[in-house]
C-alpha cells in the first residue's frame, strides 16, 4: 500500500526534553487501522515515570530556559516556521491521520491539514496581540492588567481529532508563552508524536514541547496530580472530566474541560425539506458521528415530520461506507471495535425503548466492512426525552428524531438534557432563528447550516455539563493586576 511509505518500521517513541526516546519500561503497543482492525505500526506506551520526566523537562524549560524570556515576536516567528514545515509534510500527516483514526483521506488532506496549518499562523498573530488594559483608579494611582502564561500546561487530547485539535490547542499554549506536556489519546497517538518533530525542526527550545503516550489513569492523572504542572486542559467525555475535577481538587489546580454534547438540530415547518434533510443527515454522520458538536437530536415541527424523515432516509442511503483512502467512500469507520460495541448497545436500547427504527440499526453484511468498525447511518423516530438515546451522547452515526408543535416546545426539548455544547436552527424566519438561538442553552449555535465556520477564530465554550473554562488562547493564560503609586508622599493612614 502506497500510504505505508509514511509509516516507520521501528516503534514510534516518546518526545521528552528535545529528544525521541523509548518509554522507561520498554512497553510497545500495536497501532491499529480501524478500517480493518489490523496493526500497521508500533508505538511505545508511556508510564507515570515517563510523564514525570516530561513534566520536569517542561518545568525547567519554563523556569530557566530561553522560551519564557523570548519576545512575542520571536515566539510568533517560531510558529510561522513550524507552519511552513507542516505544509511541506502535509501529505504525511493526512495519511497518518487517515490510517490511525479511520478518517476520510480527502477531508484530512484538503480540510484538516490546511486548518492545522492555519492554526499555526493564527496563533502566531495572536502571540503579538495579547493586549492588557489600564483601569482608572483613585488618587492618581496607575492600575494596569497584563495577561501572562500559566506556566507548565498538561494537554490531554481526544481520539476523534488528535491532529487538528492538537495543533489548535498546542499552538495556543505556545503562543501564550507556556511549555507543554501533551498526552495523545490511546486511540490516535501518532500525529502528535510526529508533530513534535515539526516543533523541533522549527527551533523550539528543548523541553518546551513534550509528548508522552499512555493511559489516562496513569499519564493523565500524573499531569493532574503533579505540583509541577500549573494547569491541565482536557477534551473528552463527561466521566473523564469528573475524574479530572476530583484529582485536581487536592492542589486546587487550574483546569479547562471541553466535554460531551447531545446537540439539538431544530427544523421549522418553513424549511426546504429536501435541502434541510441533507443538513440533518450531515450533522449526525460527519466523521461517523464522532464529533462532539454533532447534531444528533433532530427536532422537527410536526406538520413536516413524516416528509422530513422520509427525506432524511433518502439522503442517508446515498452515503457509501469504506476505507478512508477509497475516493468513492464518504462514510468512515468508527475509531475502534470497543467504541463500536458501545454504539451498538445504544442502538439496541433505542429498539427496546420503542423508538421507531426507520433506517439502519443492523450491521453491514459486506465482508470487507465487517473487518472494520463500520456502523450504518441509523435513524430513530418518535424519540422521547426519557429515552436513553435522547439523553446520552452516543458518538456514532445515530439520529434521534422528535416532533414538536410550537417554538416554545422546540426550545424546551432542545434544553432537555444535561449537555450544552452546540445546536442548530433551520428556518426562513430569521427573527425566529435568532430568538431560538438565544434561548438554546449551549455555547455554539448554527443557523441554517451546521458545524463551525470559524473553529480557530471563534471557538465555542461548553455550558452545563459540556465543559468548564473559556476557549481560545486565554484559556492558557492568567491575569495580573498591578497598582503603581504616581503621587509623592502619599502615606497610609495610621
Amino acid at each position: 500500500m502506497e500510504a505505508l511509505k509514511y509509516v516507520k518500521k521501528e516503534p514510534y517513541q516518546l518526545f521528552i526534553d528535545g529528544k525521541y526516546i523509548p518509554s522507561e519500561n520498554g512497553s510497545i503497543v500495536d497501532v491499529i487501522n480501524p478500517a480493518n482492525n489490523l496493526p500497521f505500526a508500533k508505538a511505545y506506551r508511556g508510564t507515570k515515570a515517563d510523564c514525570e520526566k516530561a513534566i520536569s523537562a517542561a518545568r525547567k524549560a519554563f523556569d530557566e530556559g530561553p522560551y519564557r524570556k523570548m519576545s512575542a515576536k520571536d515566539r510568533s516567528k517560531l510558529l510561522l516556521k513550524a507552519a511552513q514545515i507542516l505544509e511541506r509534510r502535509a501529505e504525511e500527516f493526512a495519511v497518518i491521520e487517515t490510517l490511525e483514526c479511520g478518517k476520510n483521506y480527502s477531508a484530512c488532506r484538503y480540510w484538516e491539514v490546511p486548518m492545522a496549518i492555519d492554526s499555526f499562523e493564527f496563533f502566531a498573530g495572536k502571540a503579538r496581540c495579547l493586549d492588557g488594559k489600564v483601569v482608572p483608579s483613585e488618587y492618581g494611582t496607575l492600575n494596569y492588567v497584563t495577561w501572562n502564561p500559566c506556566g507548565v500546561v498538561g494537554e490531554i487530547l481526544p481520539w476523534n481529532g488528535p491532529f487538528l485539535m492538537g495543533c489548535q490547542k498546542v499552538n495556543a499554549i505556545l503562543a501564550a508563552g507556556n511549555t507543554v506536556v501533551i498526552k495523545p489519546p490511546s486511540w490516535g497517538v501518532l500525529s502528535m508524536i510526529l508533530m513534535a518533530s515539526v516543533y523541533e525542526e522549527a527551533g523550539f527550545p528543548s523541553g518546551v514541547v513534550n509528548v508522552v503516550t499512555g493511559s489516562g489513569a496513569e499519564v493523565g492523572n500524573c499531569l493532574v496530580e503533579s505540583e509541577l504542572v500549573d494547569m491541565v486542559s482536557m477534551t473528552g467525555g463527561v466521566e473523564t472530566g469528573r475524574e479530572i475535577i476530583a484529582h485536581s481538587a487536592k492542589l486546587v489546580k487550574d483546569i479547562a474541560l471541553e466535554l460531551g454534547g447531545k446537540s439539538p438540530n431544530i427544523f421549522f415547518e418553513d424549511v426546504d425539506i429536501e435541502q434541510a434533510a441533507r443538513f440533518a443527515v450531515y450533522g449526525f454522520t460527519n466523521h461517523a458521528g464522532q464529533i462532539c458538536v454533532s447534531g444528533t437530536r433532530i427536532l422537527v415541527q410536526r406538520r413536516i415530520y413524516e416528509p422530513f424523515i422520509k427525506a432524511m432516509v433518502e439522503a442517508a442511503v446515498k452515503l457509501k461506507p469504506g476505507d478512508g483512502f477509497d475516493p468513492s467512500a464518504n462514510m468512515n469507520t468508527l475509531i475502534s471495535r470497543q467504541h463500536a460495541d458501545t454504539v451498538w448497545e445504544y442502538i439496541e436500547k433505542g429498539k427496546k425503548q420503542n423508538a421507531r427504527l426507520v433506517l439502519g440499526g443492523v450491521p453491514y453484511s459486506d465482508p470487507s466492512l465487517k473487518k472494520g468498525n463500520f456502523i450504518p447511518p441509523t435513524i430513530f423516530a418518535d424519540v422521547t426525552p426519557e429515552m436513553d438515546i435522547f439523553q446520552n451522547e452516543i458518538f456514532g452515526p445515530v439520529a434521534c428524531v422528535t416532533p414538536f408543535d410550537t417554538e416554545e416546545d422546540a426550545v424546551s426539548l432542545a434544553n432537555a438534557t444535561k449537555y450544552g455544547l452546540a445546536g442548530g436552527v433551520f428556518t426562513k424566519d430569521i427573527k425566529r432563528a435568532i430568538r431560538v438561538a438565544d434561548r438554546i442553552n449551549s455555547g455554539q449555535i448554527y443557523i441554517n447550516n451546521y458545524f463551525s465556520k470559524g473553529m480557530i477564530e471563534s471557538p465555542g465554550t461548553g455550558w452545563k455539563e459540556s465543559g468548564i473554562g473559556i476557549a481560545g488562547i486565554h484559556k492558557y493564560m492568567i491575569s495580573k493586576t498591578v497598582f503603581v503609586e504616581t503621587i509623592d508622599n502619599v502615606l497610609p493612614p495610621i
